[in-house]
Formats: structure tokens, sequence, C-alpha cells
């Protein structure tokens, strides 16, 4: 049942995935670790997956499986995981999505179907913070020659983070400038450049040396314009078009509306990321499981005991397994919405950037992720100790992914500022209306805790709301400077009561029964681990009895216990069995397969 849950559907792929994912392109060891090899290794999943799969088409005809692919690939490696969600959801979907098909820019989407170039986004750019909403790199519209002219104005207007440093591998770029017209800006809109073939990079590009990571390791550079000319079909016009007078039409009334509509891509860049975190937790916390009931401990008080009969190795473990869960099942929400081509119901306005405003559910997911993947990485492999930080053992992979989707598909920082000033914007509390009260509820019940959730965010709204209104004589800066840390407090309790919320419906949804009981005691655990965080504010609010406070930890110790009984596999059904997590630590014998390795 625990498998029904996780992979809501998408399991229907799982014999197709497994031996594309498990082939010894992803399990033989890389013997060469320089970067260099590491970054080409990528490619040549890039290159394995999109044979065996045919992702490019069926991200058109059937995507649903290219979300299976990429959370298989989110499992496998990190990196190929980044460089995929960008090659088909950003570039080949930007294509689809925006172009203008029957035009030579089907050239450049057979290059990215056949895996024969690798797409990449160059957006961000250097000297500056929210630049996206301010970009400085040029498109000029020649008349004479019906191309574009990129123009970087100066080394400030570099583009930043794009994976195009390696040398012999082509790559094409979906580049965002703002289009000039006869001297006249247009707003931003994407472009298709080629920014290297095999031999070398191309004419009017320069590409800087590759910026290492230890996040997620890719080729990244900077990258400037120098006249490069794009052919007039490679602007990617999303409707717009020149008039025989040479004058734009375009179907954005605003500048503001044009940036938006040339960004909307980033839903599939929010869905993917929230997609690829959520997997990565869960296989994390499998990792983790697997290894708590195989570690013997020589401890005084309990010789010969597994490291999971601990009950500070059972809180870790099993409220990262809770976390991993509770994410999960908003993130399915989020992956239907998107398959469902879903609009926002709540208009965010782009105030300092334009990723809300595209979609606010799946950008405040994507967040939601990032905090869920960031905290179970962290707990997990200060949990496991020493082996929580070899390269082999995976962890500092998924937490590195974690680390980067801070950035990545739009930055956290600014995404939930935008979101806060939305929720501030309408005047109705976010959650549903409930004054909880100690008599009515026992904090065995999730449906207690969900009710606390609602009032505590709801609480919070009033708060922020009445602060900010009350600086009506300040700047809108400073009245949101100076209440940043309510504001993200208030998109914590907000992203937490949705989460909260879907998991207990998603589970309750189950046939009831001994099965569906560790996702019940998992869903508890997220609730009351969030509860204990926040129990003396609530109590000070007359929400929650000191009685009530003091239960908390004795249920939350009752549900661990019950977990533990449940054993190392539970998460197998899920599809991350040994042979998936490729861990020593999560092999059934990992002291065997550690020794093996060095024989």
């Amino acid at each position: 049942m625990i498998g029904s849950f996780v992979r809501c559907g998408q399991q229907q792929y799982d014999p197709e995935m497994r031996p594309v994912f498990t082939a010894p392109l992803f399990t033989k060891a890389n013997g060469d670790r320089s970067r260099s090899r590491e970054h080409r290794h990528t490619y040549e999943q890039l290159r394995h997956i999109n044979a065996a799969l045919g992702l490019a088409e069926r991200s058109r005809h059937e995507p649903r499986a290219l979300f299976a692919a990429l959370e298989w690939a989110a499992v496998a490696n990190p990196a190929l995981f980044l460089t995929a969600t960008v090659h088909y959801g950003v570039c080949v979907a930007g294509i689809d999505g925006m172009g203008r098909p029957g035009t030579e820019v089907d050239r450049a989407r057979a290059e990215l179907d056949s895996g024969r170039a690798v797409g990449t986004i160059l957006i961000t750019e250097l000297g500056h913070g929210t630049s996206h909403v301010a970009l400085r790199t040029r498109a000029d519209y020649e008349p004479s020659t019906r191309t574009f002219v990129l123009t970087t104005p100066d080394e400030a207007a570099q583009k930043f983070m794009a994976h195009a440093g390696l040398e012999g591998v082509p790559k094409i770029g979906m580049v965002y400038a703002q289009l000039y017209l006869h001297g006249v800006c247009h707003g931003v809109f994407p472009f298709l450049v080629r920014l290297r073939e095999s031999t070398g990079t191309c004419t009017g590009v320069r590409i800087g040396s590759v910026w290492n990571s230890e996040a997620v390791s890719l080729d990244y550079t900077l990258v400037r314009f120098e006249g490069a000319r794009v052919p007039f079909d490679w602007w990617l016009s999303d409707g717009a078009e020149l008039t025989r007078e040479e004058e734009l039409r375009d179907p954005a009334d605003s500048p503001q509306q044009r940036l938006v509509r040339s960004l909307r891509v980033s839903r599939n860049a929010s869905t993917a990321g929230a997609v690829g975190l959520a997997a990565a937790a869960r296989a994390t916390a499998a990792i983790t499981l697997r290894y708590s009931h195989q570690r013997i401990t020589s401890g005084g008080l309990a010789p010969g005991v597994a490291t999971i009969r601990y009950g500070g190795v059972q809180r870790a473990v099993f409220g990262s397994l809770a976390t991993a869960m509770a994410i999960t099942a908003r993130v399915n929400r989020a992956r239907e919405l998107a398959l469902a081509d879903d609009e926002a119901e709540r208009p965010t306005e782009t105030t300092w950037s334009p990723w809300a405003s595209v979609h606010s559910e799946l950008a405040l997911t994507k967040v939601a992720a990032t905090w869920a993947a960031e905290r179970v990485t962290r707990d997990c492999r200060k949990t496991i100790g020493a082996q929580g930080l070899l390269e082999a053992n995976r962890i500092r992979e998924y937490e590195g992914l974690a680390s980067v989707y801070h950035s990545a598909g739009g930055d956290n920082n600014l995404t939930v500022l935008d979101l806060a000033r939305s929720l501030v914007t309408e005047a109705l509390p976010p959650a549903p209306v409930e004054t909880p009260s100690p008599s009515e509820g026992d904090v065995s019940e999730v449906g207690f805790c969900v009710r606390l959730a609602r009032a505590r965010e709801n609480m919070l709204h009033t708060h922020l709301c009445a602060r900010v209104g009350a600086m009506c004589d300040r700047s809108e800066f400073d009245r949101w400077n100076e209440n940043t840390p309510l504001a993200w407090e208030l998109v914590r309790a907000h992203a937490h009561r949705l989460t909260l919320e879907e998991f207990r419906a998603r589970t309750e949804a189950l046939d009831q029964g001994r099965e569906r009981e560790p996702l019940e005691r998992l869903c508890l655990v997220h609730a009351l681990e969030e509860l204990d965080s926040h129990a003396e504010q609530l109590v000070l609010h007359g929400w929650l009895s000191r009685g009530q406070q003091r239960r908390i930890v004795p249920v939350l110790n009752e549900q661990f216990r019950a977990l533990v009984e449940a054993g190392p596999g539970l998460l197998d059904e899920a599809g991350l069995d040994g042979d998936v997590l490729n861990a020593p630590i999560a092999a059934e014998d990992y002291v065997t397969t550690m020794t093996t390795s060095v024989r």
C-alpha cells in the first residue's frame, strides 16, 4: 500500500525504468574521478536514457512517463536529473510551447530529440540580484538579415551557471534576453542559441572555464554574447509576431505579463524539481532505515542492539521518513496539476521574482520540497555518522541536490517573499477558520493537529497583515524588509498545513487495514513533530493544554516503536530496494558489500 501511495500511478512505468536505471552505466563505479570525466559520464547517461526511453517524444504525448523517468534519475544520479529536467522540461518543452511549428526551429528540436545536442538554460546574470526581472542581455532585430543579434553589454550581464563548459559536447542554449526593435525594448523572450559544436565554441559566443560545485557536479560556466546571430525562427515568440511594417504584435499586454509568459516553462522546472527532491528524500530515508536496522552497537546499557532501537535514532529516522512521505503526497498533487495544465487559482504579483506569478501552488510546492529534502538529508547524514559522508553511500549527493534547489527553478528566498505578499494582499485568512479547544481533541488524532495547524497559520496571517498595515507611512521596501522573518514563518506554516492536509487525505483514501497503518502512523508523526516545535505558542493562545503538550512526546514514541517493527524494507514496495538505491550501506549485508569492494 505504501507503493501505491508513493508512486500514485507511476508504478506502471517501473518495469520499463528499472533495467534502464540499473544498467552498468549507473551501477559500475567510474574509475576516473576527474570532474570532466564525471560530466561526460552524466551526458552519456542522458543519451542512454533518451535512446532507451524515447523521452523527448514521450514528453509531448505521455508527460507522465517523463516524470517517472525524472524520479528514477534523481535517485540514480542527481546531476543527470538536473540535466534531464532542463533538457526536456525547459528546452524541449519551450520549443514545443513557444516556437512556431514547421519552421527552422524544427532543426533544433530534432537535435535535442535525438540527443545529438544537449539543452541548457541561460537566464541568470552575474552582476545583479533578481536579474530575471531586469535582464540586460539584448537581442536586436536586424531586418536586412531577418536575424537577432545577441549582445552582452558588460561583464555584469554575463549569463551565470549555465552547464555549457565541457568541450566536445554540442549545446543549444535557451537564452533569455530583452527584444529590441528599432532601438525600442519589447520585453523578455527566449531565443535558441547554438553555444557549442563538437569542434568548438560557436561564432559570437564566449564561454568561460568550468566552475566546479560539490553540490551537483556539472560543467557550470559563464557565457557572454558578442554579436551572436540567431535565425528568425529560433526566436521562441510565444504567439508574438512581426507585422509587415516590422511592428510587434504581442498577446502579452505588459512587460510583466510578457516575462511571466516567457517563463511559463518554469512550471515544468518547479514540478520536476519537486518530483526529484521528493524522490531523493525517500531514497535517503530508505538508505538510512536499512542501515539503522543492521548497524549493531556495543553500548554498555544495551550491547548488541541495532541503532534503530535507540530513541534518538528512531526520532531522526522516522521523522525523516514521515517528512519524505508528507512531501510525496504534496508533490503528487503538484504533478497532477501540471499534467492537467492547471492554471493558478491565485495570480501572484511579480515583486521580487517571476516564479510564483507563473503558478503559485507549484512554486510553493517546489519550495516546500526543498525544505523537506534538506531536512531529511541533513538529519539522516548526521544520524548514520561517518558513513553518511562517503560519496558511495549517496546521501551527500541528495543533500547537494536539496541545496541546489534553493536557487534552481526559482530562488526560494524571493519566491517566499512573493507568496507572503500574495497571502497578505488577500483579506481573508488562508486556512479554514477554526478555533481549536483543548477539550475537543486529542494529540493522538491527526484531525486535531490539522485544526491546530490551521489556527496557527491564520494567527500568523493576522499578525503579518497588522504589522504591514501599521507601517503605511513607510516605503514598501521598509514594510517588507522589517517583516521578513514573520513573512517566512507564515509561508512555512501555510506550506505545512497544506502538506499535512494532503498527507491525511491521501492516507485516508486508501483501504483500511494493517497495510495502511504505517502511513497513518507516519502522518501522525509528521503532524506531531511540527506541533511539538510550536506547542508553547499554541498553549499561550489557549488552543492546547499543558497536559496535551506533555503527551506529544509519549505519543510520538509509541509511533516510533510500532514503526520499528515494520522492518528495514518498509519502502521496498515503493521501488526503493537495495539494487535501486545502489549504496553499500543499503545492502542486506553492508559489511560484506563494503569489504568486497576493496579486495
